[in-house]
């Protein structure tokens, strides 16, 4: 079973992906600070301090103490595999927003650098509106002489970006649903040589303000 937090400490770093993604590094084995800072790909310096915050929190402890020459190795092992944080602690669209804000942090300057390599690189490159059948309007990443980005094949750089207005039925939500899942598990489980960061966002948006465009806002101009 997981362990259920009880505190708002505990609750706000595990709702963080950059803290869990460390407390993981002593999950399900205990490891010593150096060999997860080695796994993590960060100092020993620099893990150290964070692995106090979380001993304080009470989401990590010491599991045994191994002696050696010179100073002895204290392995750390998170408190649980598995941790229950209740929305009562956590309310479940503050989960979202933290961590949405804190890998679009992360996503904005990786589509930057993209935009600074080729093809990119020339003159020309700009974004053109359209709309789609959706009737929705968006925008599309194109060369002032027609030709568009998706269109140049392994020249062009690997990413998704964009927000996309659809009009569904609850049994086409549904379905989109499980085609989004089944999508993000196909890849999950490859082990390839280069980092991607991978967004799906859906939700029913019907009684929440601030979008200025709709089917019905657009059929009545």
């Amino acid at each position: 079973m997981p362990y259920r937090v009880h505190s708002a400490l505990q609750a706000d770093l595990l709702t963080n992906r950059a803290w869990l993604r460390l407390l993981d590094a002593f999950t399900p084995e205990a490891r010593g600070i150096a060999d997860a800072a080695r796994v993590l790909g960060v100092t020993t310096e620099w893990l150290f301090k964070r692995v106090r915050r979380l001993e304080r929190a009470g989401l990590l402890t010491v599991h045994e103490i191994r002696p050696r020459t010179g100073r002895a190795v204290q392995p750390h092992r998170a408190a649980s595999d598995t941790f229950f944080v209740p929305f009562s602690l956590v309310p479940p669209e503050t989960v979202g927003r933290h961590n949405r804000a804190q890998h679009l942090e992360l996503f904005g300057p990786a589509i930057g650098r993209a935009f600074q390599r080729a093809p990119f690189d020339e003159h020309g490159w700009g974004f053109v509106t359209a709309r789609a059948p959706s009737d929705d309007v968006f925008f599309r990443i194109m060369r002032e002489d027609g030709v568009l980005w998706v269109d140049l094949g392994e020249a062009a750089p690997v990413m998704v970006s964009g927000w996309h207005l659809l009009h569904l039925s609850p049994g086409d939500a549904r379905e989109l649903q499980g085609e989004l899942r089944a999508l993000h598990e196909r890849y999950a489980g490859r082990a390839g040589e280069v980092p991607f960061l991978l967004g799906i966002f859906l939700a029913d948006t019907s009684n929440v303000p601030g979008l200025e465009h709709t089917r019905d806002d657009h059929s009545d101009a």
